[in-house]
C-alpha cells in the first residue's frame, strides 16, 4: 500500500505507540480489502462505545482512552455514537423494567463514567443506530465518512451521496483516515443490475419487505431501483436496513432520489448488465420466510429496529391509547426522541398502557430480553438477527399495528394482506 511520508512516520511509531498501533491496523485492513492508499475523511465517523474497536488484535483499551483525554488528543473528524456495546446501556426508560444489570443504578454510572473519555475527544452522545436523523450534523455529497450499522451505509451512500463502507472504529476517527476501497471509488459506486417494482409499495412493511427480496437477489451488487414510488423517512430507512441485512448492498440508485442519479443512464454510467422484476408474489415469499413461529400466544414485542423516530412512537401511542397490554412491549429510539416524546405526553401514554419505551439500546445489543417464548416484531432486521441471539424464540412479523393488537391481545392474528 501507498503511504505517505506522514503515514510511514506513524507506521513507524514516530507518533507514538497508539497511534502506530492505530495505523497497522488501517494498513492490514486496508491490505486485505484491496485498497492501494488511505483516505483522509472530509466527512464524519460513527462508532460503537465504549471501546469502538473490530480486532482485538488492534484495541486501544479504555485505559489508553482515557490517557489520551487527559492529554488533550481529539478525534480527527467530527464523530457520533452508535448505541453503547460491550456492555450495552438504556438510556432512558430502564427505571420502568427489571434487567439486570441494566437497571442497575451502580452499573448504569459507571457506564456513563466510561463515556466520559470518548466525549471528551469530541465523541457526540447521540447512542443511536439512526443518528444519522438526529445528530444535526451530516455529510454532503462526495465527502468520505466511515459509518457503522446497516440502515446507515446505504442511507449516507444512496441518499446523501457521502462515500462510507462499514468501517466507523476508534481508528478511523482518532487518524481521520480509511482505507481507499470498495464505495470509496467511483468505478464501485456505479449501478450494474436493473431491479423494476411491478406492482405499487403502500405500507412501511412494503418497502421492508421489498428491500429484503432485492438484498437475497442481487448480494453485492449495486441495484438501480424503479418502481419504489416516493418513499416516506421510515419506509425508505426500513428499505435501507433490509437492502443491507437481506444482502449487502452498501450503495444503490434511484432516478431523482440519489445524487449521483438524476437519470436512470447516469446511474449506469454504461455499466448494465441484467434486470430483474420483482412484484408482491415475491414480497409474500419473504414474509412466509420472518414467520416460523407455531405458537400464537405472544408474549413479548419488540418495536424500534432500526431507532424508532418520533412519527413512529406518535403512532403506537395513539394505537394503544386507552388501552391495556396483555404482551410485554418494548419500543427503541434514540436519546432525542425519547426527549421530545416524552415532552408531548406520548412515554406516558404508551405506559399506561402498559408498555416501556427505552432509548440507546436494542435486544440485540443488550443480549438479554424479558421472559418470553413468542415474539412479534414489524422489522425484518431484527427478525433475521433475533433468531441467531435466542435460538429458543419463536417470532412472528408483521405490520406495526399487527404487533400492536397482538400486544394488547396477547395472541398473534396478523395475515398477508
Amino acid at each position: 500500500m501507498y503511504l505517505t511520508d506522514e503515514e510511514k512516520s506513524m507506521l513507524n511509531g514516530d507518533h507514538g505507540e497508539i497511534k502506530q498501533r492505530c495505523m497497522q491496523f488501517l494498513v492490514d485492513y486496508g491490505e486485505v480489502a484491496g485498497a492501494e492508499h488511505l483516505i483522509d475523511l472530509d466527512g464524519n465517523v460513527d462508532l460503537h462505545p465504549p471501546y469502538g474497536n473490530w480486532l482485538g488484535d488492534y484495541d486501544v483499551s479504555y485505559e489508553e482512552v482515557v490517557e489520551l483525554a487527559e492529554i488533550g488528543e481529539k478525534f480527527k473528524v467530527p464523530t457520533f455514537a452508535n448505541k453503547a456495546v460491550n456492555p450495552g446501556m438504556i438510556v432512558d426508560g430502564w427505571e420502568k423494567i427489571d434487567l439486570e444489570p441494566f437497571t442497575n443504578p451502580e452499573f448504569r454510572m459507571k457506564q456513563e463514567e466510561m463515556m466520559k473519555p470518548y466525549m471528551k475527544m469530541g465523541m457526540v452522545p447521540i447512542l443511536s443506530c439512526n443518528y444519522y436523523l438526529v445528530s444535526s450534523y451530516t455529510p454532503t455529497v462526495g465527502q468520505h465518512c466511515a459509518w457503522v450499522e446497516s440502515s446507515a451505509i446505504p442511507w449516507g451512500n444512496a441518499v446523501l451521496g457521502a462515500r462510507t463502507n462499514f468501517d466507523g472504529c476508534f481508528q478511523t476517527a482518532y487518524l481521520g483516515k480509511v482505507p481507499a476501497y470498495d464505495m470509496h471509488l467511483d468505478e464501485n459506486r456505479k449501478a450494474t443490475v436493473l431491479v423494476e417494482y411491478m406492482d405499487e409499495l403502500k405500507t412501511d412493511m412494503d418497502y421492508d419487505l421489498f428491500g429484503w427480496a432485492v438484498g437475497e437477489m442481487v448480494g453485492l451488487e449495486v441495484p438501480a431501483l424503479i418502481g419504489v414510488g416516493k418513499p416516506t423517512t421510515s419506509q425508505l430507512v426500513k428499505m435501507n436496513t433490509s437492502l443491507n441485512t437481506g444482502g449487502q448492498v452498501r450503495m444503490y440508485h434511484v432516478p431523482g432520489l440519489t445524487p449521483e442519479a438524476p437519470t436512470l443512464e447516469a446511474a449506469f454510467s454504461g455499466n448494465y448488465q441484467r434486470k430483474i422484476q420483482l412484484g408482491r408474489d415475491d414480497l409474500r415469499k419473504i414474509y412466509d420466510k420472518m414467520n416460523y413461529a407455531s405458537n400464537d400466544q405472544v408474549d413479548f414485542v419488540y418495536l424500534g429496529c432500526p431507532h424508532y423516530n418520533i412519527e413512529e412512537i406518535l403512532k403506537v401511542a395513539r394505537l394503544v391509547d386507552g388501552k391495556k397490554l396483555k404482551a410485554t412491549m418494548w419500543i427503541t429510539t434514540n436519546p432525542s426522541s425519547y426527549k421530545v416524546a416524552k415532552d408531548m405526553g406520548l412515554i406516558e401514554i404508551i405506559e399506561k398502557a402498559g408498555g416501556n419505551v427505552l432509548s440507546g439500546t436494542c435486544p440485540g445489543i443488550l443480549g438479554k430480553l424479558p421472559p418470553s417464548t413468542v415474539m412479534a416484531t414489524d422489522a425484518a432486521k431484527q427478525n433475521y438477527y433475533i433468531n441467531g441471539i435466542y435460538q429458543d424464540l419463536h417470532v412472528w412479523y408483521g405490520t406495526t399495528e399487527d404487533c400492536v393488537e397482538s400486544a394488547i391481545k396477547g395472541v398473534w392474528q396478523g395475515e398477508w394482506k
